[in-house]
């Protein structure tokens, strides 16, 4: 693991402190890490999404809605 070290404007720490607080985060590590996963899984999304857009389409079978939402309620059960 590397270490980041980066200076922030006082009213910019201040509103990094208090972001902190609200997400829940225990410590400004967590909290930035945490944005630049989140940034680095939109890229790759966008980049996928680009990629699929671009390619052939497939037809869609009739039970797709269907097939969704069964797959994203596995996902949301605990």
């Amino acid at each position: 693991m590397s270490t980041l070290t980066i200076d922030l404007p006082e009213a910019l720490e201040a509103s990094l402190a208090e972001r902190v607080k609200s997400s829940g985060a225990h410590s400004k590590a967590e909290y930035l890490l945490g944005l630049v996963e989140s940034d680095c899984a939109a890229a790759t999304l966008e980049r996928v999404l680009a990629e699929r857009i671009s390619g052939p389409f497939a037809t869609l079978e009739p039970d797709w809605k269907d097939r969704v939402r069964n797959a994203a309620s596995k996902l949301l059960k605990p």
